[in-house]
């Protein structure tokens, strides 16, 4: 059988494509993980900016927010 460890050490010889992919499979076959906001969600966020009563961000702005590197 398989060990966790041995499949860990396999990763990292993977190319950071590989490895993408790799994570985006594993985390669709967990059972119970949201994929994204439903239809209500959207729907509600929209009608918010709609509204005024939230502000939308740029790109540069939700970057700078989030404390990453803009590249």
């Amino acid at each position: 059988m398989v060990q966790l460890a041995d499949i860990q050490r396999q990763t990292e010889g993977l190319s950071q494509e590989d490895r993408e992919g790799l994570v985006a499979y594993l985390l669709h076959g967990l059972s119970g993980m949201p994929l994204g906001p439903d239809d209500a969600e959207v729907g509600r966020r929209e009608a918010e900016m709609d509204t005024g009563a939230v502000k939308p961000l740029n790109h540069a702005e939700f970057v700078s927010q989030v404390g990453r590197p803009n590249r």
